[in-house]
């Protein structure tokens, strides 16, 4: 009987992890909601905003920012050809920071240009300087350039649906773990625990796969404004 039960129990933690964990990753691809309940407004809308904070914790925003830039160098090692292209067209069009020393150009961490900024932070730029033939160029290379960058983003894409698969397995093997009468909100709590390396790995691979994106699209409005001032 002890068995039979222990089974039953089993099969009902099966079922309900694969409930718990699909609405947590649904969640996951959702937007941030604000709970605006006119009463919980009222009752903290003074203290709530008085507590908030607006940076992160000392020790975060390096922390932070390191994982940025790790997620930038996959996408900088990934497309290179695009990097290449608009640095190309940059220096035509922007002006380049020199050492006033050494009289070298400087450049990022990625080894690209730093280019001047005005005082409010937008670049210095005379897109009137490109001439038809380098537009033309320009065009071609992002053209059949295209074909190869949405094949890598579609990697990129599949990476981030694996991160998301393996966050999900783990938080199923959290969840079902406990033996015994254990309530649904204590196995859910379990299973964030157990899969919360997991879950930041997914984060992590998700920005990759949005940076990408954002990446090419990016590049298909740059070539189609170039056919556009060709045309005109």
């Amino acid at each position: 009987m002890s068995d039979l039960t222990d089974m039953i129990d089993n099969d009902q933690a099966a079922r309900q992890a694969t409930r718990v964990v699909g609405e947590l990753a649904r969640e996951a691809d959702q937007p941030l909601s604000v709970d605006i309940d006119p009463d919980r407004t009222r009752e903290t809308a003074t203290a709530g905003f008085s507590r908030m904070r607006t940076e992160w914790r000392p020790g975060e925003a390096a922390e932070v920012a390191g994982v940025m830039q790790q997620a930038q160098g996959i996408i900088h090692r990934a497309f290179p050809g695009v990097y290449l292209i608009m640095n190309e067209l940059w220096m035509t069009v922007r002006e380049p920071v020199v050492d006033e020393a050494s009289g070298e150009i400087q450049t990022d961490i990625f080894g690209w240009p730093l280019w001047k900024k005005l005082p409010s932070g937008a670049y210095i730029e005379d897109y009137s300087r490109l001439t038809d033939r380098e537009k033309d160029d320009f065009l071609l290379r992002i053209t059949t350039g295209l074909l190869e960058w949405h094949q890598q983003a579609a990697n990129l894409w599949g990476e981030s649906m694996l991160a998301k698969g393996r966050w999900e397995e783990a938080m199923g093997v959290g969840f079902i773990s406990p033996t015994g009468r254990v309530t649904v909100e204590e196995r859910t709590q379990r299973g964030r625990v157990y899969a919360a390396e997991d879950r930041y790995h997914a984060i992590f691979r998700s920005a990759v796969n949005r940076s990408a994106e954002a990446l090419v699209r990016s590049m298909e409005l740059i070539g189609q404004r170039l056919k556009d001032s060709l045309t005109a």
